[in-house]
């Protein structure tokens, strides 16, 4: 098995058709890690401008892909790292490696030593962040099996859930009774003060529906300071204008809408990669927001899409701690920020050292004031 090190915006043609096949057929699907997110992304901004892809292949075939988007600093391990992480965070919500589903482990090990040799003779960091891991799918088992077999020590800094649903699992009915009736209750209000009736409405080929949902985003909290609303920045309202249209034409993008009458009130996208669907993104117009729109428009599209594809499950593709989705769907999903060391003695070190640098950081800046304050400020007992 053969591999190499090539920088995204130098992928050729032909490199790119196979790295798409491999998205096709990988043992875990990730459409943030296909040329379609990726050589995107590196076009649109500088933070994924430096990207680079450990590619493991045989023949013309690829067989793994590892995005690596840059080199940085970080305190904890003190140390250069290589990191799977890029700015803007929007335009990417899983950091797992595509591997194809024909032994997954010889892959992961042709990736892992690439890396090592990367670190031991072409300047590369020798310590690997991978900022959002599925920590229980098959990759995360190859990883945990070659590094074991390599010595290459894995550190997992934290773990998240986040929601899902499938149809093995809790589809069928996902939501609550309590909440089901809530949503009904809502709609029934929408339907009665917007003055015509709610339905859901399939927008993929609609060719209004990236301005409209660009548009919607900027009515709420999203078009505030620090929100990632698309629109409030050039380089991604183009990078998502030329995302939709791309994934539009490939036959992966499905795009629902929520209307009152003929009036657009929510929208939500659904990018299809291999037997499943991820959750990409979703807005209301704010002017609604009383009635909980997206709650409504994601219990029809649940539904809509258990019976209208042939998909096994959804990914909610949140952030940790996203409330809204984890109260909506029922099933969930380990990620893990995931530290490997792949370099040499003094890497694997610190990576092995890091829970212990960790707990010694944390006693270290453990505040001791407010107890002291508060002794401090008690009155004097008076005679």
């Amino acid at each position: 098995m053969r591999t190499r090190l090539v920088r995204v915006r130098d992928v050729s043609t032909d490199d790119e058709e196979a790295w798409r096949r491999l998205g096709e057929r990988a043992i875990e699907p990730n459409p943030f890690a296909e040329p379609d997110f990726l050589v995107l992304s590196a076009r649109h901004f500088a933070g994924y401008s430096d990207t680079r892809l450990v590619i493991a292949q045989e023949g013309t075939e690829f067989l793994g892909v590892l995005p690596i988007v840059g080199f940085t600093g970080s305190r904890l391990p003190p140390r250069r790292i290589a990191t799977t992480d890029g700015f803007p965070t929007a335009v990417s919500g899983l950091h797992t490696p595509l591997v194809d589903r024909t032994g997954p482990d010889a892959v992961v090990d042709a990736l892992m030593g690439r890396l090592h040799q990367a670190a031991k003779s072409e300047g590369w960091p020798g310590i690997v962040l991978f900022e959002g891991l599925s920590a229980d799918g098959p990759v995360a088992e190859s990883l945990r099996r070659v590094c074991a077999d390599r010595r290459y020590p894995v550190v997992v800094k934290d773990v998240w859930e986040r929601a899902t649903v499938s149809r093995s699992g809790g589809w069928e009915n996902p939501v609550d009774g309590k909440r089901r009736r809530e949503i009904g209750r809502r709609k029934r209000l929408l339907a009665q003060e917007g003055g015509g009736e709610v339905t859901m409405v399939d927008r993929t080929h609609d060719p209004a529906a990236c301005a409209d949902f660009l548009a919607m985003e900027m009515t709420g909290w999203k078009a505030k300071q620090g929100g990632r609303a698309f629109a409030r920045n050039p380089d991604t309202k183009a990078w998502f204008e030329e995302w939709h249209h791309l994934w539009v034409d490939a036959g992966r993008l499905t795009v629902l809408g929520l209307n009152v009458g003929s009036t657009p009130v929510a929208m939500q996208y659904f990018v299809r990669a291999g037997e499943g669907l991820f959750c990409f993104r979703i807005a209301h117009d704010e002017t609604f927001s009383k009635y909980k729109p997206g709650a409504m428009l994601l219990s029809l599209a649940v539904e809509h899409l258990r019976e209208h594809t042939d998909a096994a499950w959804i990914d909610s593709t949140t952030d940790r701690n996203n409330t809204f989705f984890l109260g909506m769907l029922p099933e969930r999903r380990a990620l893990a920020r995931t530290v490997i060391g792949t370099g040499g003695a003094l890497d694997r070190a610190l990576v092995s050292g890091l829970p212990l640098m960790t707990k010694a950081v944390q006693w270290r800046h453990r505040d001791h004031t407010p107890r002291a304050a508060m002794v401090q400020s008690q009155p004097a007992i008076k005679d």
